[in-house]
């Protein structure tokens, strides 16, 4: 049940654009705004707010910004609700979409901040956010049809766009005959949609997350959506294309706005942007550029202009003009004086609010500056590619057995079916053996070889490290791409190579709590008869590189694995905030169904959708011996899975923490101890949503999902101590194929 806005027991609410999976929301989740604790959203029902996930990319960028014990989260199902709850006094404040970088304006907030009929006189603009787009295509996979056999990759017309898009449908998309989303974001794909669904029909909505909900609903598997990624994730639904948007930086500017005036934003001296609107007589020449020398003489930067039409006069209209400075910081008076003179040349003008972070944003820069991305992108990814040759000897494989033999049961019993299956003990191999290395057991194979007097203070390394003063890292997650040919996996007894890079950094997070994400890229494989002793070492590593680069028409080449792995590097601690953390209830993140539909949320972080009651699931209690063993495997000295102190007063966490990796590493031996014979995983994507502690009890859970051709998708997932998520993956199996020749570059 919503709670009353006026009992004074009830917290403010952050009324955003839904419903679920909105982009509003994902600014705020990406962490462009400083989040100083765990919050809770709504998710919006016509007779009730309960507690609940949203997944479009304007309800994105609301989530974690504000206190939990300070606000409350209201999807709100258009702009005018918003507008509407801010000016109502139901919430504190709005978020809504204002331009976008490859689209411009939107123009429907454009509309409401002209305020015709001044229906909201009292809203003003306190703070913008950005957040990059990334858009996809959603539906369902085509059953008629394989990627092999349908010409996936062929356009749909014979027409070529006059913009070649940057990615091909990761399916056959024949079947697809119509398309919704929100009018902004077909204008932000159209080379894509050009090229590979000309002349579908187009059907406008009012959100991409509302979208993806129609596509769920439709039965005939024949409509598809432009949304989110997390979309995909929460309504069930299957990615068509990835990345289907016109630029790489397509980036969506937010507002958020506020009831009146923020008295305490006076006393701010940070730079700032405010924006005015005004109506002239358009039939007097010169009258705009008379407006606008009124902020020239007073040497003051215009950011954009805009206008809509004032539905009073024809053709006339009303103009919005954004520029550096605010009359709440004005210390020279130069704002002042151009507000002014705006009397003398305009027939009317509001002020509309100052865009900056007042003290209810915790006083911090929404916007990440681009030159720190910029900066650090240009220094790690033009660092070179790190080639670690490793002899795949029985060894590890079989200590890694060894080590988990004793928490993974060497009998499981699926829930719905009474008979045992046997996992083999480990056994001593033959130097001879030539079986295929299990699938994950590369993890302890090609660790970094880095002096002991070369680690950081905590045991980490240096090789994917942004520096100072980001030296805090975690395991936020990855990929695994495992090459479907059986006579291309790692075998063991062979010299294999694995060729590591950074491909890509993210910065997300307010000045001050900035987060650096590091993508590290490694393509695996043998060796083979590149090894020879009529080679020089710079050699065999020139014909590795080039055998194993990405394909153009194949992601995963000739490589037999190519694993991305997301390290997100974070400022260090004081020692204050570590036992401040270290007291913090634990983050549970429950699958809880909502009374009225049955839609699965999240009382704590926005995450892919729940699962339904698992196929199969194991308990373990993780030892601090086991991560020891792993640690050890690994190479890995990091405190954090060694040191309880360490954990405790400079990090701040409770115990031990488990690996990123480990957690991976039992997903997939979970997974492949329940596949057929004969079925490899082809594909495996995580992320870690919340820490696995020492000495706590966790479960390891997996569903069989649809099935396509000769595939089919898995979700698997671990469940912390609490009962709540802790790592989320999906899996897509299928059986190995045989390829008759090896083509050699």
């Amino acid at each position: 049940m919503q709670s009353n806005p006026s009992s004074s027991t009830s917290r403010p609410a952050i009324s955003f654009l839904g419903p679920i999976s909105s982009y509003t929301h994902q600014v705020f989740d990406l962490r462009l705004i400083k989040c100083p604790s765990p919050f809770f959203c709504q998710h919006y029902e016509p007779h009730a707010i309960p507690i609940g996930l949203t997944d479009d990319y304007h309800a994105q960028a609301a989530l974690g910004c504000f206190d939990q014990e300070k606000y409350e989260y209201q999807p709100a199902i258009g702009i005018p609700d918003v507008f509407d709850a801010v000016q109502s006094g139901k919430a504190a404040l709005g978020v809504v979409p204002f331009e976008n970088s490859t689209n411009g304006a939107v123009i429907f907030t454009l509309e409401l901040l002209a305020d015709r009929h001044s229906l909201y006189k009292d809203l003003t603009i306190c703070g913008e956010a950005y957040l990059d787009v990334s858009h996809c295509l959603l539906g369902h996979f085509s059953k008629a049809d394989s990627p092999e056999r349908s010409g996936t990759c062929t356009p749909t017309t014979a027409t070529p766009s006059p913009v070649k898009p940057k990615t091909k449908p990761l399916s056959s998309l024949r079947h697809i005959q119509r398309l919704y989303t929100h009018p902004q974001a077909y204008g932000q794909c159209e080379a894509f949609l050009g090229t590979y669904l000309k002349g579908i029909e187009r059907l406008d909505v009012s959100s991409t997350s509302k979208a993806a909900e129609i596509v769920k609903a439709d039965k005939s598997g024949t409509s598809a959506a432009i949304a989110s990624q997390l979309a995909a994730d929460i309504h069930g639904l299957d990615i068509l294309a990835q990345g289907i948007e016109d630029r790489d930086d397509n980036t969506t500017r937010f507002f958020i706005l506020r009831k009146g005036i923020d008295a305490s934003a006076t006393k701010a001296n940070s730079p700032s942007k405010s924006m005015v609107s005004f109506t002239i007589d358009h039939r007097t020449p010169g009258a705009l550029a008379a407006v606008l020398d009124c902020f020239k003489s007073y040497k003051l930067n215009l950011t954009s202009i805009n206008s809509r039409p004032t539905k009073v006069v024809p053709f006339q209209y009303i103009f919005f003009v954004e520029f550096e400075g605010s009359k709440l910081s004005d210390p020279e008076g130069k704002v002042a004086g151009a507000l002014g003179n705006l009397d003398k040349y305009t027939q009317s003008w509001r002020w509309l609010g100052r865009l900056r972070h007042s003290s209810i944003l915790n006083d911090v820069y929404l916007h990440v500056e681009s030159s720190l991305k910029s900066e650090l992108f240009d220094e790690l990814t033009t660092r070179p590619a790190n080639i670690i040759y490793d002899d795949l000897s029985p060894t590890h494989s079989n200590l890694l057995d060894i080590s988990l033999a004793d928490f993974i049961p060497a009998a499981y019993s699926p829930t719905d079916d009474p008979s045992l299956l046997m996992i083999e003990r480990p056994c001593a191999r033959a130097s001879n053996d030539k079986s295929r290395l299990p699938q994950s057991h590369h993890i302890v194979y090609f660790n970094p070889e880095v002096p002991s007097n070369e680690l950081f203070p905590d045991g980490t390394d240096a090789l994917h490290s942004p520096g100072p003063p980001f030296m805090r890292r975690m395991w936020a997650g990855g990929s695994i791409a495992f090459n479907k040919f059986e006579n291309r996996q790692l075998h063991l007894n062979t010299r294999a190579v694995c060729i590591e890079r950074i491909v890509d950094v993210t910065v997300k997070g307010g000045q001050g709590d900035e987060k650096i994400f590091v993508n590290i890229e490694r393509r695996i494989g043998p060796v083979g008869n590149e090894n020879s002793t009529l080679l020089d070492d710079s050699a065999i590593d020139q014909q590795l590189l080039s055998r194993y680069r990405a394909d153009a028409d194949d992601y995963i080449g000739q490589a037999a694995l190519v694993e991305s792995r997301i390290i997100v590097f974070m400022r260090e601690k004081d020692i204050p905030t570590a036992k401040k953390d270290q007291m913090k209830p634990s983050k549970v993140i429950k699958r809880k169904l909502s009374c009225s539909n049955n839609r699965p949320f999240t009382n704590y972080y926005l995450l892919p959708k729940a699962i339904h009651k698992p196929d199969f699931f194991v308990r373990f209690v993780p030892t601090p011996s086991l991560l020891f063993r792993f640690s050890a495997l690994t190479f890995n000295a990091h405190a954090i899975h060694l040191d309880p102190q360490y954990c405790r007063e400079i990090e701040g966490h409770r115990n031990l923490l488990v690996h990123g990796p480990l957690s991976l590493v039992v997903m997939l031996t979970v997974l492949t101890s329940q596949l057929p014979k004969g079925v490899i995983i082809k594909q495996f994507d995580y992320r870690n949503l919340a820490p696995l502690y020492v000495n706590e009890e966790l479960r390891v859970c997996m569903v069989v999902g649809r099935k396509t051709d000769n595939e089919h998708k898995y979700e698997v997932w671990i469940e912390g101590e609490e009962g709540g998520y802790a790592v989320k993956g999906s899996a897509v199996v299928g059986p190995a194929e045989y390829l008759k020749r090896w083509p050699r570059r």
